[in-house]
C-alpha cells in the first residue's frame, strides 16, 4: 500500500515548504508527478485553488498539474480518471468537506485514487481534504462516514483555531467506537502509516487514555493510525 498525508490546512503557503518537500521526497523525489484536485473548493474558485497548488509544487521541483474534478460528471469521467492515474501524488485541497465527500463517494475518480494508493502512491488531503479521507467526518451536526482511506481516524483540521470552537471533547465523545480523533494544526501534517509529524505545528491525539500532542519529527504512536 502507499502513503497518506493528512494536513491541517493553509496549504500551499511558504510555511508549508519543509512539510511538502518531505512529502515529495516520500512520493519519489525531484520531478514527482503531483496532481492538485480542488473539488472541495468548487463553491469558491477551484481553478485558483488548483493553480495555487500547481505553482507551489512546481516551485519545490515537482511536475505538477491540476485536475478540476468539480461535480458528479467530472468525477465519473473516464479521461479525468485516466489523468489521475498518471500521478504518484494526489493532493486534495481545502474547502467544503461535505461537497468533497458527496462528489467523490462511489465515483470513478475515487476508485482511481484507491488504485493509485494501492500501487504505492501518496494521497494527501488538507483541511476538508483530510477530513474526507477519514473513517468518520464531522458535518457540524454530528458524524457521518467518510471515504475511509484511513478508517480508524477522524480529523479535526485547523486544530489550534477550531478545537475550542468545535468542542473537540464533544467530538471525541460522540465518535463511533474504534475511531480516534486527531487534531492537526495549520501547515502541519502527519504521514501515514509511519505516523511521522511534519510541519510547524502540532498533531493532537484524543485517545482513550487522554490527550497527547506531537511535534515535528516525532512519531504518533497509535495503533489505529498506523493500521490504516
Amino acid at each position: 500500500m502507499g502513503l497518506i498525508a493528512l494536513v491541517g490546512g493553509n496549504e500551499f503557503r511558504r510555511d508549508c515548504d519543509p512539510m511538502d518537500r518531505a512529502l515529495l521526497a516520500a512520493a519519489g523525489g525531484v520531478g514527482t508527478r503531483v496532481v492538485v484536485v480542488p473539488t472541495a473548493a468548487t463553491n469558491e474558485n477551484p481553478y485558483v485553488a488548483g493553480e495555487n497548488g500547481v505553482r507551489h509544487f512546481q516551485r519545490l521541483g515537482a511536475a505538477a498539474d491540476k485536475l478540476l474534478v468539480v461535480d458528479d460528471a467530472s468525477a465519473a469521467h473516464f479521461e479525468m480518471a485516466q489523468q489521475l492515474e498518471r500521478h504518484n501524488l494526489i493532493y486534495f485541497t481545502g474547502g467544503d468537506p461535505v461537497y468533497l465527500l458527496e462528489t467523490l463517494r462511489g465515483s470513478r475518480a475515487w476508485e482511481t485514487v484507491q488504485r493509485v494508493h494501492a500501487r504505492g502512491g501518496l494521497i494527501a488531503g488538507s483541511s476538508a481534504g483530510a477530513m474526507a479521507l477519514g473513517g468518520q467526518m464531522w458535518r457540524f451536526d454530528g458524524w457521518t462516514p467518510g471515504l475511509g482511506l484511513v478508517p480508524n481516524l477522524a480529523v479535526l483540521p485547523h486544530h489550534a483555531t477550531l478545537s475550542a470552537r468545535w468542542n473537540a471533547e464533544h467530538m471525541r465523545a460522540t465518535l463511533p467506537s474504534g475511531v480516534t480523533l486527531v487534531g492537526i494544526d495549520e501547515a502541519t501534517g502527519v504521514l501515514l502509516p509511519e505516523g511521522r509529524v511534519l510541519g510547524v505545528g502540532r498533531v493532537t491525539v484524543y485517545g482513550s487514555e487522554g490527550v497527547r500532542e506531537y511535534g515535528e519529527g516525532e512519531t504518533v504512536r497509535l495503533q489505529g493510525m498506523l493500521g490504516c
